[in-house]
C-alpha cells in the first residue's frame, strides 16, 4: 500500500476491504500500528421480522428488554481493578526515565487496552444481535455526559452506553431498521397503563395500585420506552426508517 508523504508500506489486512475507500487513518495503539479505512458501501437492508423492542439500559444489568430478557453487565473495569492497582503501583515505584518504568507503563497500558477492546467487542455483538432481530428499536434519549458526573460516574463509564448507542445507530441505519429515542423523564416511575408509580432506586420491583400490574422495574421501564416510541405520531416522528434520533458473547437471560 502506498501512503501520501510516507511511501510504500506493508499492511496485513484482517479482512478484505469492501466498497470504495474514502479515507485512510494510521493509528498507533499499545499492540502496534493500525490502518483504518473509511469506505462507502451500499446499505445491507435486512428482511423484516415484524418485531419491536424497548431497551432500558442500566448498571445492575447492562440492558433490559421489553420482552423480559436482560443482558448481563460484565463490568470490565471493575473486573480488572486489582490488576490495574498493582500495575499502577509498579509504575509509581520505578525511577522516571528508566527502562523498568517504561516496561511498567507498557504493562499498564496493555491492561487498559484490553478493557477497551472487551467493551468494544461486547457493544458490537449486542448491537448486531438487536438490529438483526428487531425492526423497531426504542431507547431513551439520555444525557450520558451529565449522568457521568454524579455518584455513579465510575459505573456509568464502565458500561459505556454512549459507545453502544453509536454502534446501534449506524448498524440500524445500514440494516434499514428504525431506531427511536424517546424522552427519558419518568420512564422508571410510570406504569404501562400510564399511572404514576413512584419508587426509589432501592425498590427493584414495580407494582401499580391502579391496574395491579407487577413486574421487575427495569422490564416495566423498557415497556414504557417502547410504548412511547410506538405512540409517536407521524408528525412528531421526524426520523425515517434506519435513522436515529440525536467478548465474551453477550449473555441474555430471562429476568426473574
Amino acid at each position: 500500500m502506498f501512503l501520501s508523504k510516507i511511501g510504500k508500506v506493508k499492511v496485513r489486512l484482517s479482512r478484505n476491504v469492501l466498497g470504495k475507500v474514502k479515507t485512510c487513518t494510521i493509528k498507533r495503539e499499545v499492540s502496534g500500528w493500525f490502518v483504518i479505512f473509511t469506505v462507502e458501501t451500499e446499505k445491507e437492508v435486512l428482511p423484516k421480522t415484524g418485531k419491536q423492542i424497548g431497551i432500558d439500559v442500566g448498571i445492575e444489568s447492562f440492558a433490559t428488554l421489553s420482552d423480559g430478557r436482560q443482558i448481563e453487565n460484565f463490568k470490565y473495569f471493575e473486573t480488572f481493578q486489582k490488576r490495574l492497582r498493582v500495575a499502577q503501583r509498579k509504575v509509581s515505584r520505578r525511577k522516571k526515565g528508566s527502562n523498568q518504568r517504561r516496561k511498567a507503563v507498557l504493562r499498564l497500558r496493555k491492561i487498559h487496552q484490553k478493557i477497551k477492546n472487551q467493551r468494544n467487542d461486547f457493544a458490537h455483538k449486542v448491537s448486531f444481535q438487536l438490529v438483526k432481530e428487531f425492526d423497531l428499536i426504542a431507547i431513551e434519549n439520555l444525557n450520558i455526559l451529565g449522568m457521568s458526573k454524579g455518584i455513579l460516574a465510575k459505573q456509568i463509564h464502565d458500561v459505556a452506553w454512549n459507545s453502544f448507542f453509536q454502534k446501534l445507530t449506524y448498524k440500524a441505519e445500514n440494516a434499514g431498521r428504525q431506531l427511536i429515542k424517546v424522552n427519558p423523564n419518568g420512564t422508571s416511575q410510570t406504569c404501562i397503563c400510564g399511572g404514576l408509580v413512584k419508587k426509589t432506586l432501592s425498590v427493584r420491583h414495580h407494582y401499580c395500585l391502579k391496574c395491579g400490574y407487577f413486574n421487575h422495574r427495569d422490564i416495566v421501564s423498557a415497556k414504557v420506552i417502547l410504548n412511547r416510541a410506538v405512540g409517536q405520531t407521524v408528525e412528531t416522528l421526524t426520523y425515517a426508517v434506519g435513522q436515529s434520533v440525536v467478548s465474551e458473547s453477550p449473555s441474555i437471560t430471562e429476568a426473574v
